[in-house]
């Protein structure tokens, strides 16, 4: 289907919504398959018209109003890179963002939250809150039941190239445990030549650590911590070893 046709019919679909469930197939399926190949003009139409499909939403109303505007945000997101400036794409994921924790939509709290935390981080105001929406991702990619290894994975070497990178200067008393295992555990591992894919377990248990969270899905980065053919430096292995079983070699 071409893309004008795509967008007509999306704006047929919306101008005649009674059913939220006609939203799926009628317009976010074929948007997100689209997207890749949309001008910024068609981008700018689809905006448009996702912000129609919030109003008719409203409308509607009903207990999974939140879960569907979340969907929408999702999608008015992903439209606004390239077409709007900085602080109203991060708004747009933003909304995203509140409206899926608030409704319990998983994946878009997974893909808002990874945005928010890796690629927005200049609207943020501390090293906790930045560490706040990673730790919602990573909480939220344990919650789902597919692929859950090979995202958390994923999100283990981000959290690794940021922070081993970010060079931050604005501490408050609510940031040094952050600091203290995430940040400072993240240059540590760099210090001692750990590579991304090595990292990144490690990563997934600093974070839990600041944040007292323990989860069966994390059984994975405690068992490739524990099988590292690299030693861990000192200042990361004290701040993990809990996490750890007794007999695991370091």
């Amino acid at each position: 289907m071409k893309n004008k046709e795509i967008i007509n019919d999306a704006s047929k679909v919306i101008s005649y919504l009674k059913d939220a469930n006609k939203l799926v197939d009628g317009v976010f399926s074929p948007f997100d398959n689209a997207l890749p190949t949309l001008t910024n003009s068609m981008k700018k139409k689809f905006i448009e018209l996702l912000g129609k499909a919030e109003e008719k939403i409203k409308q509607i109303g009903g207990e999974k109003q939140d879960w569907w505007l979340s969907e929408i945000y999702l999608r008015k997101a992903r439209c606004a890179n390239g077409i709007l400036e900085k602080p109203q794409e991060h708004h747009a994921w933003k909304r995203a963002y509140e409206s899926a924790v608030k409704s319990g939509n998983h994946e878009v709290s997974v893909q808002s939250s990874f945005e928010l935390g890796f690629s927005f981080v200049e609207f943020t105001s501390s090293i906790r809150e930045i560490l706040e929406i990673q730790m919602n991702c990573l909480k939220t990619i344990c919650k789902q039941g597919s692929a859950i290894h090979s995202r958390l994975r994923i999100i283990g070497i981000n959290l690794y190239d940021f922070w081993s990178q970010l060079e931050f200067r604005r501490l408050s008393e609510s940031d040094l445990k952050a600091k203290q295992f995430v940040l400072d555990g993240a240059k540590g591992l760099k210090e001692a030549g750990f590579d991304d894919d090595k990292a990144a377990p490690v990563m997934i248990l600093l974070i839990s650590k600041v944040f007292d969270f323990d989860d069966p899905a994390i059984e994975w980065a405690k068992l490739e911590t524990a099988i590292l053919d690299v030693p861990l430096p000192e200042e990361v292995k004290s701040k993990i070893a809990s996490s750890l079983t007794p007999t695991a070699p370091f």
